[in-house]
């Protein structure tokens, strides 16, 4: 069963996520537009089509896979052109994630991406820690909280609904500092007004409500 969730794991990060920016949660700071961007050759071969920081369009999985060592040299060359390039860490961690010889290289990157605040890769790195990796890395939810919890706040649509469905499991109760069930509840506001139209992101928007209402304030 791990190992199904860790492939789990790779598979969406490898994958579109649902990391559209999105209206911020109630008494949250919402991001600033993004500033056109030149791509670079990372992030043509390496770019996630669903990060809302991206430059360029995008790589779907099975592109990504198919150029792979390319793109794992464009994006060494990019990052250490740019060291403080948070878009071009997550790019270069999102290739390295497709060789299982070199996740301890990618989790590096990701981490290098998410302390500078780039959404995407903070909510990849918290998806990988609330999951594990059998073998490598134990699953912590509370080292994923804070994660999702300031790309959540800064508009990022799939780490408000990841943050939510972690709280209603109760996988929090542990961590050093909960948030509040109002908060969580802004959360799934935000993003159900974000998921109008998309039926199935709004179904699971409206389950999780449904269980955070039996959830003790």
């Amino acid at each position: 069963m791990a190992i199904m969730r860790w492939a789990l794991a790779a598979a969406l990060l490898l994958a579109a996520q649902p990391g559209a920016a999105q209206p911020a949660a109630a008494g949250a700071a919402a991001a600033a537009p993004a500033a056109a961007v030149v791509p670079t050759e990372c992030d043509l071969l390496a770019g996630d089509p669903s990060d809302p920081d991206k430059a360029g369009p995008g790589v779907a999985p099975a592109q990504l896979r198919a150029w792979n060592d390319s793109a794992i040299l464009a994006c060494l060359r990019a990052v250490q052109a740019e060291p403080g390039g948070g878009r071009l860490h997550y790019n270069l961690g999102r290739a390295l994630l497709a060789k299982p010889e070199r996740h301890t290289e990618a989790q590096r990157e990701l981490r290098t991406a998410a302390e500078q605040h780039h959404r995407q890769a903070q909510f990849a790195l918290g998806l990988l820690y609330s999951d594990g990796i059998p073998g490598e890395l134990a699953a912590d939810a509370c080292a994923a909280l804070p994660l999702w919890r300031d790309a959540a706040d800064r508009g990022h649509a799939a780490a408000r609904v990841s943050l939510a469905g972690a709280f209603v499991r109760g996988r929090y109760r542990a961590c050093a500092t909960v948030p509040s069930r109002a908060t969580v509840e802004a959360y799934l506001e935000a993003a159900a007004v974000a998921a109008e139209g998309d039926y199935y992101e709004r179904l699971l928007i409206a389950d999780l409500r449904e269980r955070l209402a039996a959830v003790a304030p």
